[in-house]
């Protein structure tokens, strides 16, 4: 299976197609994987190579030499023209976007769209498959340290505002309860890009180094936080955060929520209310009154996508 991976390069849309294509390798179908870096493809080029049948323009250098493609996919806003203009150029091929894209969904063969990102669920096309949350590489493996907890801070969004002040709070409320009802309990807790310099540098930290690991986003190395997904028992999440939300409970972690000031309602944030009622998250306030986590069911969505392509004779 010839596979031209179009990539902007942004860590959340490779791991979307990365997960997708070591589903289709634990499904038994041979992956080879190019990369093509949407940085390198000029988008009129490309329309003069198909317009005029390969005899002007230029593929990308590094698809000169390379066989025809069998999948043509991409994830994120910048590839999707370019994507159209390949699956042009090779008309054979299937082109499969991995969101809800921005043009119409009929110039794309096959669309893997997340639940929060389809609105009308009632009608569902036959070359749509709607997923829990984006795609991800992550599995269970089955590693979970018991009292291990691991809390991942977000930051500001579209959606939300960020509270230091309301997330101190939380963590402080969390830290004492788990320590009133487990032994030998580790916590962790590790930031992200988006989370404000100085979140870290409060004095509530500096009190509780005995209680909480700190480790700064920008001193994690690659592979870092999947890691501690595969250790960790629970899993508390700023609500901001929906993509780790979903990672972590494809990881088989216990999944808990941290509350964000809320800035505006939409399908996303309607989304991961629902998903709260329905249990496979837990809010913090009712972890706090002692409500346990449900034993929600393995989430395996890639392997799910990975399935329901094969039935479409694609692969």
């Amino acid at each position: 299976m010839n596979i031209w991976h179009l990539t902007d390069h942004k860590a959340g849309h490779v791991a979307q197609a990365r997960g997708l294509f070591a589903a289709l390798e634990r499904a038994g179908v041979p992956v080879r994987v190019i990369e093509i870096s949407v940085a390198d493809i000029t988008k009129f080029s490309l329309f003069f190579y198909w317009i005029s049948g390969a005899r002007l323009g230029n593929l990308p250098p590094n698809l000169i030499k390379q066989d025809a493609p069998d999948l043509i996919v991409g994830v994120g806003h910048a590839t999707h023209w370019s994507m159209i203009l390949l699956k042009k150029c090779f008309p054979k091929a299937k082109s499969i976007v991995l969101m809800k894209p921005s043009f119409p969904l009929s110039w794309f063969d096959y669309a893997i769209i997340p639940a929060h990102d389809f609105a009308d669920q009632h009608v569902i096309p036959s070359n749509i498959f709607v997923t829990h949350g984006a795609l991800n590489p992550l599995v269970n493996e089955h590693r979970h340290e018991k009292n291990r907890h691991l809390i991942l801070i977000g930051g500001a969004s579209k959606r939300y505002d960020f509270s230091e002040e309301m997330l101190i709070e939380q963590v402080q409320s969390l830290l004492v309860k788990i320590s009133n009802q487990q032994d030998l309990q580790t916590v962790l807790l590790t930031t992200s890009r988006r989370t404000p310099d100085t979140f870290l540098s409060h004095t509530f930290f500096k009190n509780h180094t005995h209680q909480l690991q700190l480790f700064p986003v920008a001193q994690t190395p690659i592979g870092w936080l999947f890691e501690q997904l595969q250790l960790a028992e629970f899993v508390w999440v700023t609500q901001d955060s929906v993509s780790m939300l979903f990672e972590a409970l494809t990881a088989g972690c216990h999944v808990g929520v941290l509350a964000m000031p809320k800035t505006r309602t939409d399908r996303v944030t309607e989304a991961t209310d629902e998903y709260i009622k329905q249990g496979l998250f837990l809010p913090l306030d009712s972890f706090l009154q002692s409500e346990g986590f449900q034993n929600t069911p393995l989430l395996k969505e890639a392997d799910v996508v990975a399935e329901w392509l094969m039935t479409k004779n694609i692969l």
